[in-house]
């Protein structure tokens, strides 16, 4: 059975960046990286284990919904400095549940399913709403200059 790490790792470019090349050429770090050398990225590697850390997180706050408001708003305005693409956010729910579903399969059952995408919707929803209002915001700064 695959390490937490390993499954997260595995699925960021196997599967998000074959099934959405546009993705990896908007990543910057990763862009123009074939993905069988990414299999051996340190900084892909960092990045898979921010994201872990991050879910952990999130799931540690669903019962202090206002932290988990501002961890996943936080995140939000970060990636629009990062250049991130609101779109792209969707992509990582399905991922990241397709890639934990087999280290989980004996447990698995539609329940924890739907549990693990309404998460994702709900952390998507968030973080798009805050990406949205920072993109206004360095909107409206760029036209004051």
């Amino acid at each position: 059975m695959l390490s937490s790490f390993d499954f997260l790792f595995s699925f960021l470019p196997h599967s998000l960046f074959e099934t959405h090349p546009d993705v990896q050429e908007v990543f910057m770090p990763f862009n123009g990286i074939e993905l069988e050398d990414l299999k051996h990225s340190k900084q892909l590697r960092a990045h898979a284990l921010r994201v872990m850390a991050f879910v952990q997180k999130a799931v540690a706050r669903l019962n202090e919904p206002e932290k988990l408001q501002t961890l996943v708003r936080d995140l939000g305005r970060k990636h629009v400095g990062y250049g991130a693409k609101r779109r792209y956010v969707d992509l990582i729910g399905p991922q990241f549940i397709q890639a934990i579903r087999p280290s989980l399969e004996s447990q698995w059952s539609d329940e924890m399913h739907e549990a693990w995408s309404r998460l994702f919707q709900h952390l998507s929803f968030v973080m798009k709403g805050s990406m949205l209002e920072e993109e206004r915001r360095v909107k409206t700064a760029a036209k004051g200059r």
